[in-house]
């Protein structure tokens, strides 16, 4: 079985390393992909334990076509029914780089008629198309005049790993944050503070990869259990293993903001864990922080401009980077943001530089060793 994992431009190569201790095979990164063959039951283990992953593409059906008829024909030649039950509802997720088929909405509309034809002739129904809440995603891919059609098998992205029961526009994507805990380098038997930490996502998330903790447990759903192929017995077996696999381990995870809210769905969201005697979550300005002697490593999202026009967003940055270094002198600090005129005028000399894109806006990942 191929498989097409998306994730966040600059994570590629962790997800390759990732997708390996998985049991992945022939692996290969595109952009904003990996590519990989597995088994289902290596499917299922992705969808479960993936934390760089966003969605995880099964591909099932390649073919050229120049003209509606050729495009009606080579979906219309796959065997739905055995994939697709008629009680079902369906969406197609399309993307078209072509100019010889520019308009997706009329690809998708007319591979929509063929898979509700073919499902009809074997099965005497079809199934229904649901914009809001489908049960099956197919993703259609044209460039050119070439097609790839994938069957979604998450439906919701990866990243609702289902710890977080609301959030705010400004939180931090969770793939995001397990990827910067990733390229830090960072370990459980050093300190990690995050000062601005917002609704906590790269503290949870930390401290979800020190206990083992299978990002997809939680969640109830994946698209792929509406598939007529899917295995329950697998499922559970998988599932049970993760359960029993969580560690116990001693963690020095610290995450302070000064918006109240934000820690209300972080504290929130660590009790529903059980995991808030790991990960202490304080109001404290950055200002207010009180200096410390031991190692460890600081990784932040600082804000990336003001809505006040009162205050200055590079004055902020110099102000964070002389904090840094008097509150964590024995701290390598990761800083991540997209303003990297104001990264630059940090005053600070940074030791490595990273570009990890967040959805279509591009990031800067810096370490500065204070």
């Amino acid at each position: 079985m191929k498989l097409i994992v998306k994730t966040f431009q600059g994570l590629e190569k962790s997800l390759e390393k990732e997708l390996a201790s998985l049991g992945a095979k022939n692996i290969s990164s595109g952009r904003r992909n990996v590519t990989c063959e597995t088994t289902l039951e290596g499917m299922y283990r992705i969808c479960l334990w993936s934390r760089l992953g966003l969605r995880v593409l099964v591909p099932i059906l390649e073919f050229d076509a120049k003209n509606e008829k050729e495009i009606y024909d080579g979906v219309f030649a796959y065997n739905w029914h055995e994939l697709i039950s008629p009680d079902k509802t369906f969406l197609i997720d399309h993307v078209s780089f072509s100019q010889v088929f520019p308009n997706s909405q009329y690809l998708a509309h007319k591979s929509k008629d063929a898979i509700v034809d073919q499902i009809r002739s074997k099965m005497g129904s079809r199934p229904s198309v649901s914009i809001d809440s489908p049960d099956i995603i197919v993703n259609l891919h044209v460039a050119d005049t070439h097609f790839t059609i994938s069957i979604d098998a998450t439906g919701q992205s990866l990243n609702k790993r289902g710890y977080r029961s609301q959030q705010l526009p400004s939180t931090t994507n969770e793939v995001l944050a397990a990827g910067l805990v990733e390229l830090s380098g960072w370990t459980v038997d050093e300190a990690l503070i995050d000062p601005m930490c917002g609704c906590g996502t790269i503290c949870i998330e930390a401290a979800m990869k020190a206990m083992n903790i299978a990002p997809g447990l939680r969640r109830s759903k994946f698209s792929f259990m509406n598939w007529l192929t899917y295995d329950d017995v697998i499922w559970k077996k998988l599932t049970d293993e993760a359960k029993s696999s969580v560690k116990q381990v001693r963690m020095n995870i610290i995450g302070s903001d000064v918006d109240v809210e934000a820690l209300d769905i972080a504290k929130q969201s660590t009790l529903d864990l059980g995991i808030s005697r790991d990960v202490r979550i304080m109001r404290c300005s950055l200002r207010e922080q009180s200096s410390t002697t031991q190692t460890g490593v600081v990784i932040t999202c600082p804000p990336v401009v003001f809505d006040d026009s009162q205050r200055d967003i590079h004055n902020f940055y110099k102000e964070m980077a002389y904090l840094f270094l008097r509150r964590y002198p024995e701290h390598d600090a990761w800083v991540y943001s997209s303003n990297q005129k104001a990264l630059r005028g940090m005053d600070l000399l940074p030791e490595q530089k990273l570009i990890v894109y967040n959805g279509p806006t591009e990031g800067y990942f810096n370490k500065y060793p204070v």
